[in-house]
């Protein structure tokens, strides 16, 4: 097992209790020894819910690692009619050094780091009033953060399963300890992930919730562990358990595509309750102890006009919507630049809170017909008729399905959510970009190169003389 380079012990992680005072509430007691919060179930439990709170940070899905991948994939530019803050200047060009590069790693290991200890232990918690149904539905919820950060790390600083399985990947965290863990390949991360995913699809209950969430769908449930299987897969090539993943999703009645209004809605709903498309999501709120002080580093105040204005969206996918589509209205113009309004925020919220989606069913629609198209088979399914349901609810054309026509599709669906430059990547297609005006040798990126794996944080390769650094940096 792998050991996390900084050592961080459950005592560390009850700092974050105070930040989760919207999904529960009562309040737990902010300090505690860790010998008893680690023989307490009620304590791992409240544990559990502390390790949502990293997700909101605007180094992670409440901002960079979102518009990172905007930048890079060219779905997102500098506007020119915002001066801006100065901000997510490199990103559209690749510039990126140790020093300058994704900061997701440090946030992704203090998860983990707590994931593993709660899942380390829960062994013999179930007695007196507590079920072993209620341990497992912990430990599933534990295996799903671990394993969701586990992915977004190897996506980030590895080249693709599909390119290089046996490549370096990142370090796999199974013990929290002090320790300088070395590289994984990226096939023994993918492992890991679908290991945990799959351990923890049969260990939660079909119903289970967390009790006293503010927002259901901003917590773990067997759909969302589904969800990301599906998506897991699918960066894998595992076309068949990729589309049986998303099937499983798609059949859930919880679910349904969003149409019209609702569509647009459910982007400034205060909870995802209020619409069935939604699987998981990052739930925005002040009391967060990752939301900073002003608001101004999070999505609403960089994407929008009336914040800093930082990054807005390309012509190159804005011009892919046709006349009608749903989807255009959540673009706006200002002079010639296209805004989003994905990340509009929560009514009243100024700063702008957001939710923000991860897992969505368009996803598993979109997953299958990838898949099909790839030769998965699923009875009384075609990839045609997962487009069409797409198509249909956003009041737009399906397209025949081929493997460009749906890379396509998820780029118009998925946009400002941070897929596509990931959806490039596995299927190991070049950047092209027409509206752009970064460094000109940086316009097109090829693949492969080695820039499809960002540099290891220079704090990280200081800190650790087992770490190596991606070629190149």
């Amino acid at each position: 097992m792998k050991k996390i380079l900084l050592g961080i012990t459950l005592l560390a992680a009850i700092g974050v209790f105070s930040s989760c005072k919207d999904y529960l509430e009562e309040e737990p007691e902010l300090k505690q020894s860790n010998e008893l919060t680690f023989s307490k179930f009620e304590s791992l439990d409240n544990a559990g819910a502390a390790l949502y709170g990293m997700f909101q940070s605007s180094d992670w899905y409440d901002g960079q690692f979102i518009l990172q991948g905007e930048l890079r994939s060219g779905n997102a530019k500098n506007p020119t009619s915002v001066a801006g803050s100065g901000r997510y200047r490199d990103d559209a060009a690749w510039n990126y050094t140790a020093s300058v590069t994704s900061p997701l790693w440090s946030y992704a290991y203090y998860t983990i780091a707590r994931a593993c200890n709660v899942i380390n232990n829960l062994e013999g918690k179930a007695t007196g009033d507590i079920t072993q149904q209620q341990v497992n539905n912990l430990k599933a919820e534990a295996l799903f953060i671990r394993a969701l950060c586990h992915f977004d790390l190897v996506i980030t600083y590895a080249q693709p399963y599909t390119s290089q399985p046996n490549s370096l990947g990142v370090p796999v965290v199974l013990v929290t300890e002090n320790g300088q863990p070395a590289r994984n390949t990226v096939a023994e991360v993918y492992d890991q992930v679908v290991a945990d995913l799959t351990e923890a699809e049969s260990l939660m209950s079909d119903n289970y919730s967390r009790a006293d969430a503010a927002d259901a769908k901003a917590v773990v449930s067997k759909a969302a562990i589904q969800g990301l299987l599906s998506r897991v897969y699918l960066y894998m090539g595992q076309w068949q358990k990729a589309a049986d993943e998303a099937t499983k999703v798609i059949n859930n009645k919880k679910y349904s595509l969003a149409t019209g209004e609702d569509y647009i809605n459910m982007y400034q709903a205060a909870v995802g309750n209020s619409y069935g498309e939604i699987i998981f999501e990052v739930y925005g709120s002040k009391k967060n102890e990752y939301w900073d002080d002003s608001g101004w580093s999070h999505l609403p105040y960089i994407t929008a006009v009336d914040g800093y204005g930082d990054v807005c969206a390309t012509s190159d996918l804005v011009d892919l919507y046709e006349e009608g589509d749903i989807r255009t209205s959540l673009f706006y113009k200002n002079e010639n630049d296209n805004f989003t309004s994905k990340y509009k925020g929560k009514a009243g919220a100024v700063p702008y809170e957001t939710n923000v989606p991860i897992i969505r069913l368009s996803e598993m629609y979109l997953n299958r017909a990838e898949a099909i198209i790839n030769g998965a088979t699923v009875s009384g399914v075609t990839a045609e008729s997962d487009l069409k349901a797409i198509a249909a609810a956003r009041n737009a054309t399906a397209p025949s399905p081929s493997k460009v026509t749906v890379l396509q599709e998820r780029r118009k669906e998925l946009a400002f959510e941070g897929h596509y430059i990931y959806d490039l990547a596995r299927t190991r297609t070049d950047v092209k970009r027409s509206d752009y005006d970064a460094t000109e040798a940086n316009r097109n990126i090829p693949f492969p190169d080695k820039r499809w794996a960002m540099p290891i944080p220079k704090r990280e390769m200081d800190a650790n003389p087992n770490m190596v650094q991606n070629e190149g940096f």
